[in-house]
């Protein structure tokens, strides 16, 4: 199922929820006002190629909700098969997370609900996620860095929705330079938890800072005079992305030949000779081909030089040799009238490889732990 399915369900979801909270009622407290489920929507119109099928390739995978409201979205990811943490701030959540504990307990649910301020000395559940979903929270904590360096150091895969602007409110253009503005208590709708508006570029340098690396982006509102300090010229980022060190990098190209199974570790041996086809989701990305991969002890297992060569749609890029074992990462430019193809063939060739043995009955070239244009 791709994305345009989940969509659907979503809005048969809604509906449930909808016959629930009539009957629960509103004598106690207000529900959250907003349309959780919606997010779907917006994301359907950034997931593009084979991301479109991300939640069904990672159904049953452990998930977390960054800024649960009422709980829509995580009971939906749960009906589907999700195992799902929810975290929200008493505090700053629109009834107390009242309307949250409210519904789970009348859907029976299994989610796990946390109390938390991300912006104490908060850390984030014990264990690895495989998929945590933060929408428009990022521009509500004072320190946006951390949070986002934090998750990358547990999560294989991030939804982010944040609000992004073009101009400062003096019309000054930011949207090419790694920056953001810190708005006023009072500057944007009289809500003093607004904080950091970041420009497009300072979102993606802060992504790329804290270990992230974008599968999908595209922006939605006012995409030519938005500004920090008015809702009128309100405009936010979705994007999909991926942690650069704990992803398969089967999830975010398509393996072709030469790929062995994945390893506990979310790493693949390859063989000899093996091929990928990496789809050209931004088109902002430099056209730098980044393999990196782990050259094992030659002492131990290999003759010794490695030479590795590489060649996209047929072209070939320059050999590198590797006189050391251990991690490396192999770059090339890719050429530039290569960019503008939906997707890139790149086929890759060692010298040597481990042969099978009595302990392993597979060729070995190297370890990939990730690959993609930068």
């Amino acid at each position: 199922m791709d994305i345009s399915g989940v969509v659907q369900e979503a809005h048969a979801f809604r509906d449930k929820l909808a016959a629930i909270k009539a009957a629960i009622g509103q004598s106690e407290f207000g529900w959250y006002p907003y349309d959780s489920l919606s997010n779907f929507n917006s994301l359907q119109r950034v997931l593009k190629g084979q991301f479109r099928t991300i939640l069904d390739e990672l159904k049953g995978a452990r998930v977390l909700d960054i800024g649960a409201a009422d709980g829509e979205l995580a009971f939906f990811l749960e009906s589907k098969g999700f195992s799902v943490i929810a975290i929200d701030h008493p505090f700053t959540n629109f009834n107390g997370m009242r309307g949250i504990r409210k519904l789970k307990e009348a859907l029976h649910s299994n989610v796990e609900i946390i109390s938390a301020d991300l912006d104490s000395r908060f850390d984030f559940p014990a264990g690895q996620y495989d998929l945590v979903f933060f929408l428009g929270i990022l521009y509500h904590l004072k320190n946006p860095y951390y949070i986002l360096d934090l998750l990358s150091q547990r999560a294989r895969f991030c939804f982010l929705s944040t609000r992004v602007a073009r101009f400062t409110p003096d019309r000054v253009g930011i949207q090419k330079l790694p920056v953001a503005y810190l708005l006023g208590p009072d500057e944007l709708n009289h809500d003093w938890t607004n904080y950091w508006i970041f420009s497009d570029a300072g979102l993606k340098r802060l992504l790329y800072r804290t270990g992230w690396e974008i599968c999908s982006y595209g922006t939605i509102g006012d995409t030519e005079r938005s500004r920090p300090d008015t809702m009128a010229n309100d405009e936010r980022a979705l994007c999909l992305i991926r942690n650069r060190r704990l992803t398969d990098p089967g999830l975010t190209v398509k393996l072709l030949k030469g790929w062995h199974e994945l390893e506990e570790n979310r790493w693949r041996w390859t063989e000899r000779r093996f091929s990928v086809e990496i789809p050209l989701q931004d088109p902002d990305a430099a056209g730098v081909l980044e393999l990196e991969f782990v050259y094992p002890d030659p002492v131990k297992e290999r003759i010794g030089l490695l030479r590795l060569n590489a060649s996209i749609e047929g072209a070939p890029l320059p050999e590198t040799e590797y006189l050391a074992s251990g991690p490396h990462v192999y770059r090339a430019t890719v050429p530039p009238r290569l960019l503008r193809k939906p997707a890139l063939l790149v086929e890759f060739e060692l010298n040597e490889a481990i042969p099978p043995d009595a302990g392993d009955l597979r060729e070995r070239g190297i370890i990939v732990s990730n690959i993609g244009l930068r």
